[in-house]
């Protein structure tokens, strides 16, 4: 039977961004398996709305990467233009290297969600109780994230690594109508694969640093 710092080292673990990786593909069970993993997390009135799309058309990766540094070029141009300092332009740069490793990795996924109107606070609005649904994009995120938690998890288990990218988002400014994905939010991009390094522990505040009681 586990012991009760055996979870604990796995979230540890699994928290470790992993940008380098092996040439091997993994295996389609093993995505699948990290799917199935993701598809229990919790969601508003049981709606599902989180949504996988592993990119593997070539061409689909190749305008994805032209988008990326197209936008590029026009952030550093508008930096000149306004006579941004050296220093925004490494930031620029910087952002778009932690971005762009992401076409190396042996696979990509788009994750986001699709619209829902199933939440009690979406119906109140529908009913003209409330003037708006205020807490239907909270709900989404929160899902969303609960079912990334999940998959990576079971990546984990399985002896892969994986990166959540949302730097990628501020290059693209139209990621659904590149990939054809008009009915997703896309809200980031995951990287999985065999690990070919070991990143360094991140520190990581304490529990009660996180925690209060009032």
């Amino acid at each position: 039977m586990n012991q009760p710092g055996d979870f604990l080292d796995e979230i540890t673990s699994v928290r470790r961004s992993v940008r380098k990786y092996r040439a091997e593909v993994p295996p389609r069970g093993a995505i699948e398996a990290m799917i199935e993993c993701a598809a229990k997390a919790p969601s508003p009135s049981n709606s599902q709305p989180v949504r996988f799309v592993r990119i593997v058309s070539p061409p689909l990766l190749e305008a994805l990467h032209g988008e990326m540094l197209r936008a590029r070029r026009e952030l550093l141009q508008r930096v000149e233009a306004e006579g941004g300092s050296k220093k925004t332009r490494n930031l620029v740069n910087a952002c778009f290297r932690c971005s762009e490793f992401m076409f190396r990795a042996p696979v990509l996924i788009a994750a986001g969600t699709v619209p829902v109107h199933a939440g009690f606070s979406s119906r109140l609005a529908e009913a003209k109780i409330l003037r708006a649904d205020r807490r239907g994009e909270t709900d989404l995120d929160i899902t969303l994230g609960l079912a990334l938690k999940g998959f990576l998890l079971k990546g984990r288990a399985l002896g892969l690594g994986t990166c959540i990218l949302t730097a990628p988002l501020l290059f693209l400014s139209d990621v659904r109508k590149t990939l054809g994905l008009e009915d997703i939010r896309i809200r980031c991009f995951v990287t999985v694969g065999i690990p070919d390094d070991t990143p360094p522990f991140i520190e990581r505040k304490s529990a009660a640093e996180l925690y209060r009681e009032i």
